[in-house]
């Protein structure tokens, strides 16, 4: 079986638990929603809408790249079976567990950091540290994007969606 057709399988696949969910699993499995703030449905509803439409996309692309013939340039391939000549295996295809590990640690410690120091503080630190981990070695744009991104989301999730924000409060 060629990648192409495993991953046309792979689209109808999450296209079809898409629809489920967005069907049944969902509106099933969710409160009542209670008249003030977010409903308890809207992220999983935004997050299984988002997955639905990049399959049905990358699903659409790939039908359109069969019907017209055309393939893949070698320079995008993931797997050296996807190559006919054997060359052009890229990076993409491999994991380094040390560079995994260290994204996932700060996600990992996001939680704890949260219940304990607050939202607003750890939000703070744990961008810092993500800024770090992927290069970013600039203090001051760190310390800048790092308020910035937390301001804006503590006063989408207090004010726009109504909901406090998880953890001890600073305000």
């Amino acid at each position: 079986m060629t990648r192409i057709k495993r991953d046309s399988i792979a689209y109808v696949l999450i296209i079809v638990f898409c629809i489920v969910m967005l069907g049944w699993g969902i509106p099933a499995n969710t409160p009542d929603y209670p008249g003030y703030g977010a409903p308890s449905d809207l992220v999983p509803n935004v997050s299984v809408s988002v997955m639905l439409f990049m399959a049905c996309l990358s699903l659409f692309y790939t039908a359109i790249a069969i019907y017209l013939k055309k393939h893949i340039p070698s320079a995008e391939r993931e797997f050296p079976e996807d190559l006919k000549d054997g060359g052009g295996f890229t990076q993409v295809g491999r994991i380094n567990l040390f560079h995994l590990g260290a994204i996932m640690l700060p996600c990992v410690l996001l939680l704890p950091a949260i219940e304990y120091l607050g939202y607003i503080p750890a939000s703070i630190a744990f961008l810092m540290a993500l800024q770090y981990v992927i290069g970013c070695r600039n203090w001051v744009q760190s310390i800048v994007v790092s308020l910035a991104l937390t301001a804006t989301l503590y006063v989408v999730m207090r004010y726009g969606f109504g909901v406090p924000v998880p953890g001890p409060q600073l305000f």
